[in-house]
């Protein structure tokens, strides 16, 4: 429930939208976003830094997944290594980028207010942080090991004779079923939902996202290219390790967004009540 004082601020900023912009009120976007551009003026060069950290953030938790980086690992050791492996990074990043663009329409036309102090957002980020600090400590356990040796070899058992076309889709595919994902995938919808910085800006928000959900999984066949094959054994060990002692790395790293979470929905909620 919006308090009278903040009603009256929106509406204000609504007439300064009729008379400046002559626009159409935007349908699910934070306080800042249903002010014009006029009115707003250029983005300072701090805010812009924080949308791109942020941005590079929710990327980095999607892309640390040791699993999926030891599918890509696996690929460079078999046949047509590089082409394999772009396959599959390909549709990983496909599907992160559509992922963030449909939770745009979606959260647009049901006017879902993802500014932080909103409900909706609190609500995300509460869930958010005990999804991650769950996984987090699950990964510290023994069954945590056993559970991805297991997952790790019956995938990776079925892919030397997948088509380079179907491991666009396989890639695609582990990223929307990684269910740690969604949480970056709804804060990056956000974050972009709320802030406007203009539409170059946008994309270049977008491409440093797309980027670094992809990094660590682009390092295996980087390095690859830069050895010019030379590094296969080196490959081979790194595919082992991350099939069987990347457990508690993972939980870790999850423990530390859960945390970031859990303070970003605590802070949100004092906001929400105040």
């Amino acid at each position: 429930m919006f308090k009278p004082g903040l009603r009256r601020i929106q509406a204000s900023y609504l007439d300064l939208q009729g008379v400046v912009g002559g626009g159409n009120r935007p349908r699910g976007l934070g306080l800042l976003a249903r002010v014009p551009r006029q009115v707003r003026g250029a983005w300072p060069l701090a805010m812009l830094a924080s949308l791109f950290t942020k941005s590079s953030l929710f990327g980095i938790g999607i892309a640390f997944s040791p699993l999926h980086i030891g599918v890509v690992t696996l690929l460079l050791l078999g046949r047509s290594p590089l082409r394999r492996a772009f396959a599959y990074v390909l549709g990983w990043t496909l599907a992160n980028v559509m992922a963030v663009l449909l939770l745009m329409l979606v959260g647009n036309s049901l006017a879902i207010s993802l500014e932080h102090g909103g409900r909706e957002q609190v609500l995300i980020d509460l869930l958010g942080a005990g999804g991650l600090l769950a996984l987090g400590l699950y990964q510290l356990t023994p069954q945590a090991s056993l559970g991805e040796e297991g997952m790790a070899m019956r995938l990776m058992n079925r892919l030397p004779d997948v088509s380079t076309a179907l491991l666009v889709l396989i890639g695609a595919g582990a990223a929307l079923l990684t269910p740690e994902n969604l949480v970056f995938y709804l804060k990056q919808a956000g974050l972009m939902m709320v802030n406007h910085p203009g539409f170059k800006a946008d994309l270049e928000i977008t491409a440093v996202y797309a980027i670094t959900a992809s990094s660590l999984l682009l390092l295996p066949p980087l390095a690859w290219i830069a050895s010019r094959g030379s590094i296969r054994d080196s490959i081979a060990k790194l595919e082992e390790w991350l099939q069987h002692k990347a457990e508690w790395l993972v939980g870790i790293i999850a423990l530390v967004f859960g945390a970031y979470l859990l303070y970003e929905g605590v802070h949100g909620l004092e906001l929400m009540m105040a």
